[in-house]
């Protein structure tokens, strides 16, 4: 028989909090999308994930399926500084159940000492998820909420 150990317990409890909130296979989840959101002539570029909730650890890809619900996306923007650097953001989003998400960064629109913020250039329902998780979802606004 194993006996307890608090280190093993506390890098258990680590494990568990440093992994992104990918939506389980028991309810409505949301989608973020990267890519494919380019527009050179609105100085719109696609992104990169970078983190979700602080974690890198996760598959690169271009669509994320995760839990509703707030969620730090550190995004790095695919145009290159001045310097040739990738800069990175973090934009706080409010996943709403059964909506996709289509980010990119606005290099048109800049905020003081950042050459480019991250948007949402689209938002869209999950077909899929509405159809499957409808009934529950009365009420709920489809809209997304950017935070600082």
């Amino acid at each position: 028989m194993r006996r307890f150990s608090p280190l093993r317990a506390c890098a258990a409890l680590a494990a568990v909090l440093s992994c992104p909130a990918f939506a389980g296979d028991d309810g409505p989840w949301a989608e973020v999308r990267v890519g494919g959101q380019s527009d050179e002539g609105q100085a719109q570029y696609d992104v990169m994930l970078v983190a979700i909730d602080g974690s890198m650890d996760f598959d690169d890809r271009a669509l994320y399926r995760l839990a509703p619900g707030m969620h730090g996306l550190r995004l790095a923007s695919f145009k290159r500084g001045r310097s040739g650097e990738m800069t990175a953001q973090t934009l706080s989003l409010e996943l709403q159940p059964c909506m996709r998400y289509a980010l990119a960064a606005d290099h048109a629109h800049p905020e003081p000492n950042r050459s480019w913020q991250p948007r949402v250039a689209a938002s869209e329902p999950i077909k899929g998820c509405m159809k499957k998780y409808g009934d529950r979802l009365q009420g709920a606004a489809p809209v997304a909420s950017a935070g600082p």
